[in-house]
């Protein structure tokens, strides 16, 4: 290719690599003579002599979730903006996979790690898994979204500020008058939940314990959440729920039983994700601030993999998104 371009073997390199420094005429020769070969760099022979495979992984527990969807779509294509492809690994929830995920992108050779929910959402972190996760970290920079791996060598933790945001939606239902709140929704063993409901109980400390229906995290959760409610022997005129499926539940449910929305009961999600704006009423809910939070995870794994230091912890401020399913509180 050197002979073909008629440059030197160390041109063609700098410019298989990327330098910046090559002069734009003698670029331009090479890439023409690479067309012309149909030539294709070997990136497995870059990835040994450079020991980068400009690869990512990035394990998460539910691509169908729209959430944990959404983000992953913002590290996609920051990843790919800053030249690396990601190699996903879904668990579908499901422990051992989870591990096999883990053990298998460190085998793969990717250059770092993404790591979204599982185990860096759980309250308490098994032994073994401890163990495992060491070991991870020893040998590949990791970075936690919306989780955290307190006692494990991680770059950084990443995260949207949940508990600002569940404050803002029950300031804001306070502001429309509503102080009858309930809490729909979540998993008792998941930071998240614990966060949030942390959260609610410091700002509804009288509420009755029959308020808070931690049923899951999908829509029929928030289907079982709202016909719990309903037997309650006090009614709230309004609900936070933990996520947006959730509340899309509880509206399902609430028309059912013939409630009129939101003149009858207020209704709050979390997350923003697609669904949000689709509902009847379309939801108040708070979005994490998706890119933001994309690109300051990207930003501290790229610092990892470059050995540079990066902050232990990054919070990514939420936002409050007000549409229709919040109305004042009747008389």
């Amino acid at each position: 290719m050197a002979r073909q371009a008629q440059v030197s073997v160390s041109t063609v390199s700098r410019v298989l690599n990327g330098n910046s420094a090559v002069n734009a005429e003698l670029r331009t020769r090479v890439e023409a003579a690479m067309h012309d070969l149909r030539f294709r760099p070997n990136r497995i022979a870059q990835t040994l002599f450079h020991h980068r495979s400009h690869t990512l992984g990035c394990v998460l527990p539910d691509i169908v979730s729209p959430f944990f969807a959404q983000l992953f779509l913002e590290l996609e294509v920051g990843a790919f903006e800053r030249g690396y492809t990601i190699i996903l690994g879904n668990t579908v929830s499901t422990p051992a996979l989870e591990r096999t995920y883990l053990q298998t992108l460190a085998e793969r050779q990717v250059d770092g790690l993404l790591y979204l929910g599982g185990l860096t959402n759980a309250l308490a972190v098994a032994p073994e898994d401890l163990a495992l996760l060491r070991d991870l970290a020893e040998r590949l920079p990791i970075v936690t979204v919306n989780g955290d791996l307190p006692e494990v060598g991680i770059v950084t933790s990443v995260r949207s500020d949940e508990a600002s945001g569940m404050r803002a939606l029950l300031s804001h239902l306070r502001a429309q008058g509503h102080t009858d709140i309930a809490f729909l929704g979540g998993q008792p063993d998941v930071t998240s939940t614990a966060e949030k409901l942390q959260v609610y109980r410091d700002l509804c400390p009288d509420h009755p314990p029959e308020w808070v229906q931690p049923t899951g995290l999908d829509i029929d959760a928030g289907i079982r959440a709202l016909c719990n409610l309903m037997g309650a022997a006090r009614r709230p005129s309004a609900v936070a729920c933990i996520n947006d499926l959730v509340a899309a539940g509880v509206l399902t449910a609430a028309r059912a039983r013939g409630l009129n929305l939101p003149g009858d009961l207020s209704v709050t999600g979390f997350d923003d994700v697609f669904p949000a704006r689709i509902t009847a009423p379309p939801l108040t809910t708070v979005n994490h601030n998706y890119a933001e939070l994309a690109r300051q995870a990207l930003d501290a794994l790229l610092l990892g993999i470059e050995g540079q230091p990066a902050p232990r912890t990054v919070t990514v401020p939420t936002l409050l998104v007000g549409r229709d399913s919040v109305a004042p509180r009747p008389g």
